[in-house]
């Protein structure tokens, strides 16, 4: 793939904007500490002069790629189109439906080839200007585990950016999650339990019997069924697996997160009194993946006000719910 042509010159609209940023804007496919060092070794400049990467640009200057890009090692990430649903746009926030099974950015080892950055890099393509450069180049703004779905925020500029990380940092970005556990909920309440990595690389985290980083969630029922039990979760803090591990350590694990004490899958078998299976046809999973949804998002807007954004719920928890309400709806009790 050939990139755009190697000569810019900065419009009205990027007056004042730093040079790093512009790049970005010019070659989102390129990571922007790439685009940094190509500007430190000269191999970007301003005006046929050596630049900074956070100098600010003027309107009409020449920013000049010096050699070509074929004789240069530089890593691209490639652009996917696939169908992610736009939840919420504006001229700073965009908010995205994150489809189960697909990873906000590429994984370490390579096993998830492909990851929703490449979506939006796609997304951002779409609309390249006359100019050469993108109307944004979406940043994650928060991530969500692989098996979990729902909202996922991404700033479309650098002041936007800060400010929405600022607002994560002081907890005033609210998030619902909603979830199936395992076991009848009966009453909600708050979890305060710091947590700690279980492993050295993260890759689960646990109760901390001492120290560890403070994280609390407040949750509540929304419907049991028999066993189970549809649940409201806050997260206050935002702990990596906050809301899974919160949830196990109180009995009440996801229905399905191997990880934490769930199932790996949900059978209707499971589920359904008498169960046959269709001669010749084996069972599929009702679900095979993190039973946790984020379901709803609310934050002060860029410019003033509050946003608030929902996700609709995906196919597969849908089903998932019609079944528990057919087969599993739970016996009536005194405390209902």
């Amino acid at each position: 793939m050939s990139l755009p042509a190697e000569t810019r010159v900065v419009s009205e609209g990027h007056h004042g904007m730093p040079l790093d940023e512009y790049l970005s804007l010019c070659w989102p496919e390129i990571a922007k500490g790439t685009l940094r060092r190509l500007v430190r070794d000269g191999v970007i400049t301003v005006d046929g002069q050596q630049a900074r990467p956070e100098q600010k640009l003027h309107r009409d200057q020449i920013v000049l790629l010096e050699e070509d890009w074929e004789s240069l090692t530089v890593k691209r990430h490639q652009s996917k189109s696939l169908a992610v649903e736009v939840l919420y746009q504006d001229e700073h926030l965009l908010a995205v439906q994150k489809p189960a099974g697909l990873p906000v950015e590429p994984s370490r080892w390579g096993e998830h080839p492909v990851h929703l950055g490449q979506a939006l890099l796609a997304w951002a393509e779409q609309r390249r200007k006359e100019d050469g450069t993108v109307e944004a180049r979406p940043r994650a703004l928060h991530r969500l585990d692989l098996g979990t779905s729902g909202v996922l925020l991404y700033a479309l500029h650098l002041d936007a950016e800060r400010h929405y990380r600022r607002l994560f940092a002081e907890q005033e970005v609210k998030k619902v999650y909603h979830a199936l556990v395992i076991g009848e909920v009966r009453q909600g309440g708050v979890i305060d339990a710091p947590l700690e990595p279980a492993k050295a690389d993260g890759s689960r985290m646990r109760v901390a019997s001492k120290g560890g980083k403070a994280a609390s969630t407040e949750y509540r029922p929304l419907q049991r069924f028999r066993g189970f039990t549809w649940v409201e979760a806050r997260p206050m803090t935002g702990r990596t697996h906050q809301i899974r591990v919160h949830l196990a350590s109180i009995g009440h694990p996801l229905a399905v997160d191997p990880l934490y004490g769930g199932r790996e899958r949900m059978m209707l078998s499971e589920l359904k009194l008498g169960y046959r299976p269709k001669p010749g046809r084996p069972e599929r999973p009702l679900i095979d993946r993190l039973t946790l949804h984020a379901a709803a998002v609310r934050l002060p807007a860029f410019q003033g006000g509050e946003i608030a954004i929902e996700a609709p719920y995906p196919k597969d928890l849908r089903v998932l719910l019609s079944k528990m309400e057919k087969f599993r709806r739970a016996y009536p009790s005194r405390a209902d």
